[in-house]
């Protein structure tokens, strides 16, 4: 025989009459619409053989279906005919930063020069914290309910594993060997960060492949820092030759730049600089950026006015796989670690 309920109480309402409390709420279809859109624009972003510019119609729809959520649910005015004045309000759940990323991005969509694929990226991420803070806003009380049990059960798995993850990261070493340490972004701006290893040496050429398995074969940037020790002061010179382009760091301050086209020649990846360099360590970087085509790098340099060659090895320490960006050689001065004989 089934109790009858209590009187007063009010039943608990199923999965089913949730969803649908859910979708009859202003703005919810229009939101739905604006992540289908979202969504496409991540896809075809993520794919490395499709152009970056083909997610911007994507992404324009986003902001016409999320602009019109906003209004149904009347977080923006009627009249609104453009998101930026709204993201100028505060938003809970969403920083003053990632708004203000965000008008940009919504006036460079509406520029008559396609953003970059770099700026593309940023845009997609931000949006997404957009869509994550202003989703339980139009959902209502159901979703947020949702979203608390979800929040419970990640603090329980944190609890659970948190230890066991803390253990491996303190442990970790990066894979390779060699006084360089490498870092490789999937994009040309040295943003996304997709590996990070040691190694012997930044001399390469990759023809048409990836310098790593998680990189396309085009359009990445890798930053190189080793630490470069200097018996004696004197007068030193860098010369850098890659495809398609690259930069050399000095403690910091920029030796050789490479980076953009020469007006002159309407060239780039070749140059060369002097530096005065006192006796001691050195933190030396090397930034470098691959657009299409062929990959390949290599930088030489010389300490004692003959001709610059390859950097001796034996002079270059590996910085650490903490790398600290304020003193990024203070693991090499009290290891001594990453030297090749």
């Amino acid at each position: 025989m089934t109790a009858a309920p209590k009187l007063g109480a009010t039943p608990a309402a199923t999965p089913a009459a949730e969803a649908r409390r859910v979708a009859a709420r202003p703005g919810w279809a229009e939101l739905r619409e604006a992540a289908v859109e979202l969504h496409a624009a991540e896809v075809l972003i993520g794919d490395a053989h499709a152009p970056a510019r083909v997610a911007i119609p994507h992404l324009r729809g986003f902001w016409a279906a999320m602009l019109a959520a906003a209004k149904a649910a009347a977080l923006a005015p009627a009249d609104a005919t453009s998101p930026e004045p709204w993201l100028a309000a505060k938003i809970p759940g969403l920083d003053r930063g990632i708004r203000r990323a965000l008008r940009k991005h919504v006036s460079e969509l509406d520029g008559g020069h396609p953003p970059r694929a770099s700026r593309l990226r940023h845009h997609v991420w931000a949006a997404r914290e957009l869509f994550i803070a202003i989703e339980p806003i139009i959902g209502g009380a159901p979703l947020r309910r949702r979203r608390v049990r979800l929040l419970w059960t990640a603090v329980g798995l944190v609890l659970l594993f948190g230890p066991l993850a803390a253990y491996i990261a303190l442990t970790r070493e990066l894979d390779g060997e060699g006084p360089w340490r490498a870092v490789y972004y999937a994009d040309r701006k040295l943003e996304q960060v997709a590996a990070t290893r040691r190694e012997d040496t930044i001399d390469q050429d990759w023809g048409n492949d990836a310098p790593v398995e998680v990189l396309p074969p085009d359009k990445f940037s890798i930053r190189f820092d080793t630490c470069l020790v200097v018996d004696e002061a004197g007068s030193a010179v860098f010369q850098v030759h890659a495809n398609d382009a690259a930069r050399v760091f000095i403690d910091g301050e920029i030796v050789v730049d490479a980076w953009d086209r020469d007006p002159r020649t309407r060239k780039r990846g070749r140059g060369s600089g002097t530096v005065e360099l006192d006796a001691g360590v050195h933190h030396l970087r090397v930034e470098y950026f691959e657009s299409l085509g062929d990959a390949t790098i290599e930088i030489a340099a010389s300490f004692d006015d003959e001709v610059p060659g390859a950097l001796p090895a034996s002079m270059l320490r590996y910085p650490g796989d903490d790398f600290d960006e304020d003193d990024p050689c203070a693991a090499a001065l009290t290891a001594g670690d990453g030297a090749s004989e």
